[in-house]
């Protein structure tokens, strides 16, 4: 049984790696719940400031489970009752999904490792993707500039938490929850930190490079109301948080070369990881080798949040 357990759990998680997109593309079903890794969690009560629920989990720092008792949470997954290790607000991880699938993919993976090494870590689903409201959205766009109010309603949620240490706050996303990421992050001086797998230059810049990657008779909207001063090229020059910036190789969407413009520019407290081999996203981009990805994020963290 345990050995069938394994194989299930391998092909998931190549299923997890392999979502990528690069235009809006909203999934509502959830593939899998926390209880089904054996982690701890609560919702959080998310509302936007028009009206809209964010569907968030909050996991607290916890104990990593055994071999045995992750096994045990995969064939029976049972969700556990609310719990902390101790009263000590912690460093907390808010990790921003992409723009296709939700956050109970790879999200949850990030979660059991971070929550293991003493960090809370925080999930959502913007408007019209997972459990979140429904909101309409055309596939076409490359984003909306709305998911911006999901993630500013995400992070003053967080900050009003007890277990949280507001003056170590992170923010982490890949592809189109990088960008945002950043955007989000930049009203903030309590997030210290931002980690960013594959972030574009400008619209402008990656534009020409999705129609070349995709079907390039498919007409990608660029939001007219997105804020232009808050795309990653723009904001760099003045950027003030530690930053971790990681790219594959061989993207052909946000190329190394978009990560390197971004990084000449960041005045301080950054480092650049181009993933040998890796492509942009999916089963072959920079998140493929889930172990040695979470353990340089955290050696980034520890450095720079001390």
């Amino acid at each position: 049984m345990k050995r069938i357990s394994k194989v299930i759990i391998s092909c998931t998680l190549l299923g997890i790696v392999s979502v990528q997109s690069f235009a809006i593309k909203p999934d509502r079903t959830y593939v899998r719940y926390p209880e089904s890794l054996g982690l701890i969690y609560r919702d959080l009560d998310v509302k936007t400031s028009d009206g809209l629920n964010i569907r968030t989990w909050f996991f607290p720092a916890q104990l990593t489970l055994s071999p045995t008792e992750l096994n045990d949470a995969r064939e029976n997954p049972v969700k556990k009752p609310y719990q902390t290790i101790d009263n000590n607000p912690r460093p907390t991880l808010i990790i921003a999904n992409g723009d296709a699938g939700n956050m109970s993919y790879q999200q949850l993976e990030h979660a059991r490792y971070f929550t293991g090494k003493g960090y809370n870590v925080v999930t959502f689903d913007w408007r019209g993707f997972g459990e979140s409201s429904e909101w309409e959205m055309n596939i076409d766009y490359l984003v909306y500039s709305e998911l911006l109010i999901d993630y500013d309603a995400v992070i003053q949620k967080v900050l009003q938490q007890k277990e949280v240490d507001t003056s170590a706050i992170v923010v982490y996303g890949w592809s189109t929850g990088a960008y945002l990421s950043m955007a989000a992050a930049s009203k903030y001086d309590n997030i210290k930190a931002f980690v960013a797998i594959a972030l574009l230059t400008t619209f402008d810049e990656v534009y020409p490079l999705l129609k070349k990657a995709q079907d390039p008779n498919r007409d990608l909207i660029i939001p007219s109301d997105y804020p232009l001063n808050l795309l990653p090229l723009n904001l760099a020059p003045t950027w003030n948080k530690a930053t971790f910036l990681i790219v594959g190789e061989f993207d052909d969407r946000t190329p190394v070369w978009m990560s390197e413009k971004i990084f000449a520019q960041l005045p301080s407290k950054k480092e650049l990881w181009i993933v040998e081999g890796a492509e942009h996203g999916g089963a072959r981009g920079p998140l493929r080798n889930f172990n040695l990805f979470n353990s340089k994020v955290f050696e980034f963290l520890e450095k720079k949040l001390k």
